[in-house]
């Protein structure tokens, strides 16, 4: 009765997918003070348009930041009927910057606007085209606007909001979260790249492009919009950080997961791949094209990936010793079947299906993972 029951809930909820991976809700996770409010440091001063023209102009601006596509995708007709916004005297969306120093911001939320800023009034690049209301300026560049409209445009106030220096990477994630709702949203993942840029992005990236990850997972986790590391993350993070000591969800969980990877050293580094790729290598042993997937019985379809399985047994493989792995893989049919029991326990199929992120799933799912390790292993 058991797995009927499992395997009908399954049905019933009719899994969503995205890519052969399984969509659960991870968030759902009660706030217990996730940072001290008192470090987030955002100021919001009085700013024209003009200052920021005067700090594009003075290279003071960095365009090509990880946050952001590129530069320069909005259409000509876009980019003209924002500049006759402002010569309607209409408020422009906020502006958010992230302070490297007093002298140099990187563009948080804003670029497009910035770049049609940049190529209409100082590279005086494009000509105003398809206007809605101000016709007479149609076809016009900038130096050929009256004066009192080059007036309008340099003292147009902006709503800017600047990220200082000093402020923690979990708590700069939160932000840049939340922030982020215009355009091509970023993802948590890409927005965590974006943060942790050098060693620790360069890592996961590596872990990802491992040809072990590729063949354990049936090559179903695409590299666009940084899938594939956010599956690599979400290993480095309770690798590097007890599960125990998980706090106060997932996705600041992983911001501090990938910055604990600037602690390492090269051995450290080392160390790490290899682990992953033995971990990797014994998913693929035991279940073959079965790994990080849900069972209900013997015979059952095979379902997409899991990430909350993933985490769990990839981290709970990696740090077996060598003589335990060699152990586990010689009674690999007493695993898996251990685990289809597992998968028919109610307590840990949620603890893998909804509120993924709530510490005390986390906690589940990694003790019973280790539970039938420990048992496989007696």
């Amino acid at each position: 009765m058991k797995k009927i029951k499992m395997e009908q809930l399954w049905n019933d909820h009719a899994i969503k997918t995205k890519d052969d991976i399984e969509i659960t809700n991870e968030e759902n996770v009660s706030i217990e003070v996730p940072f001290d409010p008192n470090l987030i440091k955002i100021r919001n001063h009085p700013f024209t348009l003009g200052a920021l023209i005067d700090r594009i102009e003075h290279n003071e601006l960095n365009f090509q930041t990880a946050f952001q596509r590129k530069e320069g995708l909005w259409t000509i007709t876009q980019m003209s009927r924002l500049m006759e916004s402002i010569f309607l005297k209409l408020p422009l969306p906020a502006f958010y910057f992230d302070e490297k120093n007093e002298n140099y911001w990187e563009v948080i939320d804003g670029l497009q606007r910035c770049s049609v800023i940049k190529e209409f009034v100082i590279k005086k690049s494009i000509t105003l085209t398809n206007l809605e209301f101000l016709h007479q300026f149609e076809g016009l560049a900038y130096d050929e606007l009256p004066r009192d409209i080059h007036r309008r445009i340099k003292t147009t106030p902006l709503t800017i909001y600047v990220i200082e220096r000093g402020t923690p990477k979990e708590v700069k994630f939160n932000i840049f979260k939340r922030i982020n709702t215009q355009g091509l949203i970023l993802t948590p993942q890409e927005i965590r790249h974006a943060l942790n840029q050098g060693k620790p992005a360069d890592t996961v990236a590596s872990l990802a492009n491992l040809s072990e990850f590729k063949k354990a997972t049936c090559n179903k986790i695409k590299a666009m919009r940084m899938e594939d590391r956010d599956f690599t993350t979400r290993f480095v993070s309770f690798y590097l950080i007890p599960s125990e000591k998980y706090q106060p969800d997932l996705d600041s969980f992983m911001t501090k997961g990938m910055a604990e990877i600037d602690k390492l050293d090269s051995e450290g580094i080392k160390n790490l791949k290899n682990s992953f790729k033995k971990s990797m290598n014994l998913a693929w042993e035991i279940f073959k094209e079965d790994a990080f997937r849900k069972r209900f019985h013997e015979n059952d379809r095979r379902k997409p990936l899991n990430k909350a399985i993933f985490e769990a047994i990839s981290v709970s493989f990696a740090k077996l010793s060598i003589e335990q792995r060699e152990k586990l893989r010689s009674k690999a049919g007493i695993f898996r079947t251990k685990f289809i029991e597992l998968n028919n326990s109610d307590r840990f199929y949620k603890a893998i299906s909804s509120g993924t992120g709530q510490k005390e799933n986390v906690n589940i799912r990694f003790k019973e993972i280790q539970r039938i390790i420990n048992e496989t292993l007696e």
